[in-house]
C-alpha cells in the first residue's frame, strides 16, 4: 500500500485552490514552531464569538500527501464550520524539506512517540496555540484525512492527555500495518504501552470510501479494533445502520458502545467513495461533495466528547 500511496501521490499533483471561506469578524492567524525535531509552520482561525478569558474549544486539522495547511482548510472547510459553531481551528503544515510530497512521515518510528519527531512539532503547535488564547482543555480535538488521519491517530494515541476525541479520514491503525499482517489487537497493546500512565479510553471517529485503492477499505475496522482494545470494548459494532446523503451517496454507520451504552468508537463506511474526504469542496481533487458531511459529522461527534 505505501508504494501505492507514493505512486498516487506523484500522480495528483496539488492545483491552485480558493482561500478557506470564512465569515467576516474573525481573525486568520500564522505562526512557526521548532523544537530539536525542527521546524513547522501553520495557521490558524479564531472565530468572532472569541472573548478572551472564555474557554473556547480548539481543533488541530492535519492535512493529507500532495496538500499544505491552507488546501486541507480549503477542502474540509473547517475554519468556516469554526466561525459557524464556535471554536479555534489550527492548520500545522508539512515541510516538504521533511517529505517532498507534503505527507507527513507516520512510517518512521522517531514519528510514533511521544515526545518525538513530528508527533512532539504537532503538540508543540498545539500547546503554542493554547499559550496565545483562552482554549478549554477538556475540548482540545484532532483531525486528519489520509497521511494526516494516521498521523492524528499517533497524535491521540501519544498525547491522550492533550486530545479528548479524534476523527481518522483514510486513515490507518497505530503503527500502520500496511501487509495487515498484525491482528488490530497487537496495535491495541502497542498504542496502550505507548500511552502509559496516560491510558484512557480516546473517543474516536473514522470515515472510509468503500472503493478507496489508496488505503483498503479494511482498515477502517482495524483502527476500530485498535481503539476498542484501548477502549476496553469489543471489536463487534453495537448498531449498523444504513444511511443516504439526499442526490448523493449511501453509507453505513457503525457505534461502538461502552457497557454503560456511552457511544466510544462511530464508523462511516460511503458507498462507492474513493480516497477523498467525504463532503469536501469541489475545488480539490480529494472533494466529494456527494459523500456526508465528515466536517460537520465530527463537530458533532466532539462536542458529546469533552476530556473526562
Amino acid at each position: 500500500m505505501f508504494a501505492l500511496v507514493l505512486a498516487v501521490s506523484a500522480a495528483l499533483a496539488s492545483i491552485a485552490v480558493p482561500a478557506p471561506a470564512h465569515a467576516a469578524g474573525g481573525t486568520v492567524f500564522y505562526g512557526v514552531y521548532a523544537n530539536l525535531a525542527g521546524v513547522r509552520d501553520y495557521h490558524g482561525y479564531v472565530p468572532s464569538s472569541y472573548r478572551p478569558g472564555t474557554p473556547m474549544p480548539l481543533l488541530v486539522a492535519l492535512h493529507g500527501c500532495t496538500e499544505n495547511d491552507v488546501g486541507f482548510d480549503v477542502l474540509s472547510g473547517w475554519s468556516a464550520e469554526a466561525e459557524a459553531r464556535g471554536f479555534i481551528v489550527v492548520f500545522p503544515d508539512q515541510s516538504n524539506l521533511a517529505n517532498p510530497a507534503g505527507c507527513w512521515n507516520w512510517f518512521l518510528p522517531t514519528n510514533q512517540h511521544r515526545g518525538w519527531g513530528e508527533p512532539s512539532l504537532i503538540a508543540g503547535i498545539t500547546n503554542q496555540v493554547r499559550s496565545q488564547y483562552t482554549v478549554d482543555a477538556r475540548r482540545i480535538y484532532t483531525t486528519g484525512v489520509s497521511a494526516g488521519g494516521v498521523m492524528t491517530n499517533i497524535m491521540a494515541v501519544t498525547y491522550p492527555d492533550i486530545f479528548a476525541a479524534t476523527s481518522i479520514l483514510a486513515g490507518c491503525e497505530y503503527e500502520c500495518d500496511v501487509l495487515q499482517l498484525r491482528t488490530p489487537q497487537q496495535s491495541g497493546r502497542d498504542a496502550l504501552t505507548e500511552m502509559g500512565s496516560r491510558a484512557r479510553a480516546v473517543p474516536a471517529i473514522i470515515f472510509q470510501g468503500t472503493a478507496d485503492i489508496v488505503v483498503p477499505p479494511s482498515t477502517a475496522y482495524r483502527i476500530a479494533g485498535q481503539w476498542a482494545y484501548v477502549d476496553g470494548i469489543d471489536a463487534v459494532a453495537d448498531d449498523n445502520t444504513r444511511g443516504q446523503v439526499p442526490n448523493g451517496r449511501s453509507y453505513t454507520h457503525l457505534t461502538y458502545r461502552s457497557a454503560t451504552g456511552a457511544s466510544l468508537i462511530e464508523q462511516y463506511m460511503i458507498d462507492g467513495a474513493g480516497h477523498v474526504y467525504p463532503g469536501g469542496c469541489w475545488c480539490s481533487l480529494y472533494g466529494d461533495p456527494s459523500g456526508p458531511d465528515a466536517t460537520g459529522i465530527t463537530w458533532d461527534f466532539f462536542l458529546a466528547h469533552p476530556k473526562p
